[in-house]
């Protein structure tokens, strides 16, 4: 039967075919729906008519809130030229990388190790039988033309060769990756905590904050392993390393003044200059990492940055559901980036009055020359207590003044701008999300009707026996999801008593135990089309922590021994790549460390 649906599909694909992605229910797909290109969704049907056309697929991966994707979009997609070279010479293939996470690791793991780097938008040149060739990010639209020219040419003189190159450089990637796999009898994965704790600390920035000297990005998994193992260690320079970065994150570019929330990273060492697109993932975890470090340092300010960022997913993500749509743009709908959070004085000068105009000249140094092209960002510049001293009144005075006048800016930010949504209902993105709300229950319990709320949109993603993608998807789930949900549903369990959640959170954990965990190895996704990849004993974080780590909390989480001793077992036993790079590993290390917690 499955044959015969992608012999239908590739007859319908040749027959008449313009492109798939018109009207898509993925917001990122659903733009290109216009283009000049031929776009096929990634595949059977696409892998199929590239092998009956003996054509290499060109495999464009992004997503919504990517400032770049849209630049590439604008200069080459659109571009009827440039088009017309993809429809004849390749099978061209647009992916969401949302909605698939593990193809695009794999992309991304085969472009970083061939060139060095990778991000999004990412191209990448697959033979047909399923092997990347080249791949590269963002390319300029002459280079791009005079690429696909060049690499149609020698597809068209050398296509076997170029087959076989592509093959054998793929085992020899996939050998390499898996040499670093192999599992140590003797080290456990606790053994890395020293390791770890100086490989973060060699990469600390302890004057700007952060980690790293160029681009900074809220390493959630990293911050917040060094702040658990460190309660231990009790370093005193890594405590006031993290309570400097904690402070600069909530305070500077990286940080939306006016509305709360943070956005995905800054462009700059000094947390100035944010690259503006918010993601779900990271508002949804920067309560947990505030929350945390707030009762670690018995610091209330930390708790105020967690309450405010969930009010602000309530505010601006929440979905009719009851859900959190997965991103908010970094380019609003004139296709400015930033455009929805700047601000010029002659604007400022219409909407405030002139006492407003010069506290928040004073405050955010609004009144310095256009620093971006649509005018400057509000983050604070001046302490409370200069303020106090310029205005001769109470610092309490002085919060009062500013929160009237974000409330005021937000009202017409709102009012008169449009920023583009990314309404993607991800199960994974709001498991974690949930358990931000059942880390924060404690604290505010005005919070149990939005959490109950999540709660229940999980469980409908969940028949018994499949997790879902998405909403309105029929795409199982990957291993993340199933970890994340079964974590975070376990969470809410734990703080709200959901007898529910915790029934079904343990079910999910076990289908993944099961599906995702074959002979000490891990499999992220049940089927993504191509040749088989490397085999992982351990998975690495990236922005968000890794679906291993996620899946053992929940099982550490649960009632379960079965599911606890599983978790145990896993943490046994390290490999050459997390001794190599624990940094990498930062949430499973931290993890390894925790205790299941008595059961009452």
């Amino acid at each position: 039967m499955r044959q015969l649906i992608i012999l239908l599909m590739l007859f319908v694909s040749t027959s008449g075919y313009t492109n798939d992605l018109k009207n898509h229910a993925s917001p990122y797909l659903a733009m290109h729906g216009d283009d000049p290109v031929q776009w096929m969704e990634w595949g059977d049907a696409a892998l199929a008519k590239a092998k009956k056309e003996n054509k290499l697929l060109f495999v464009s991966v992004g997503y919504f809130a990517c400032h770049w994707c849209h630049v590439m979009h604008r200069e080459s997609f659109k571009n009827k030229a440039i088009a017309k070279k993809l429809n004849q010479n390749y099978i061209s293939v647009k992916i969401d990388r949302e909605l698939n996470p593990v193809v695009d690791k794999r992309l991304i793991e085969f472009v970083t190790a061939t060139v060095g780097r990778a991000g999004w938008p990412l191209s990448v040149f697959i033979t047909p039988d399923g092997y990347p060739l080249v791949g590269a990010t963002y390319i300029p639209p002459k280079q791009f033309s005079n690429a696909i020219d060049d690499l149609a040419g020698r597809w068209k003189e050398s296509h076997k060769q170029l087959r076989i190159d592509a093959e054998e450089l793929n085992l020899k990637l996939k050998f390499a990756l898996e040499m670093r796999e192999n599992v140590g009898s003797e080290r456990a994965v606790a053994d890395n905590v020293d390791t770890f704790i100086k490989a973060a600390m060699e990469n600390a920035d302890e004057l700007e904050g952060g980690l790293g000297s160029s681009m900074k990005f809220p390493s959630i998994p990293q911050f917040h392993a060094l702040l658990k193992l460190n309660a231990k260690h009790n370093d005193p320079e890594i405590h006031e390393f993290l309570k400097h970065t904690l402070d600069v994150m909530a305070q500077k570019g990286l940080h939306d003044e006016l509305a709360g929330g943070f956005y995905r990273y800054t462009v700059d060492p000094s947390w100035l200059t944010p690259h503006f697109e918010k993601m779900l993932y990271t508002n949804a975890l920067m309560p947990i990492l505030y929350l945390d470090a707030a009762k670690q340092y018995d610091k209330p300010y930390y708790k105020d940055v967690a309450l405010e960022t969930l009010q602000f997913l309530i505010d601006e993500m929440r979905a009719e559901s009851g859900a959190f749509i997965a991103s908010l743009s970094a380019v609003d709908d004139k296709n400015e980036e930033g455009g929805y959070y700047l601000w010029t004085q002659a604007e400022l000068g219409k909407i405030l009055s002139k006492d407003e105009l010069k506290l928040a000249n004073k405050a955010w140094n609004m009144d310095q020359p256009n620093e971006l092209v649509s005018g400057n960002l509000p983050m604070m510049k001046m302490r409370m207590k200069g303020l106090s001293l310029i205005f001769q009144q109470p610092e309490a005075k002085i919060t009062e003044r500013l929160t009237a006048l974000k409330k005021k800016l937000k009202t017409h930010r709102n009012k008169t701008r449009v920023i583009p949504k990314d309404n993607k209902e991800l199960t994974g993105w709001n498991g974690l999300t949930l358990a931000g709300f059942a880390r924060a229950l404690s604290t505010d319990k005005a919070l149990q009707p939005v959490g109950d709320k999540l709660a229940d949109f999980l469980l409908q993603q969940w028949d018994g026996k499949q997790l879902n993608r998405a909403r309105k998807s029929l795409q199982e789930g990957t291993l993340n999801d199933y970890a994340a949900v079964s974590w975070g549903l376990l969470e809410w369990a734990k703080a709200s008593g959901n007898e529910k959640a915790k029934l079904a959170g343990e079910q999910i954990a076990k289908i993944a135990w099961n599906t995702f965990y074959i002979d000490g190895n891990w499999r992220e996704s049940i089927n993504q089309l191509l040749p088989e990849g490397t085999k992982q004993a351990h998975l690495t974080d990236d922005p968000m922590p890794s679906a291993e780590a996620l899946l053992i909390r929940a099982s550490l989480l649960s009632a379960d021994e079965v599911l606890q001793e599983k978790a145990k077992k896993v943490l046994k036993h390290s490999t050459k790549a997390v001794e190599d790079d624990p940094y990498s590993y930062a949430s499973l290390i931290s993890i390894s460390l925790s205790k299941p917690p008595v059961q009452k």
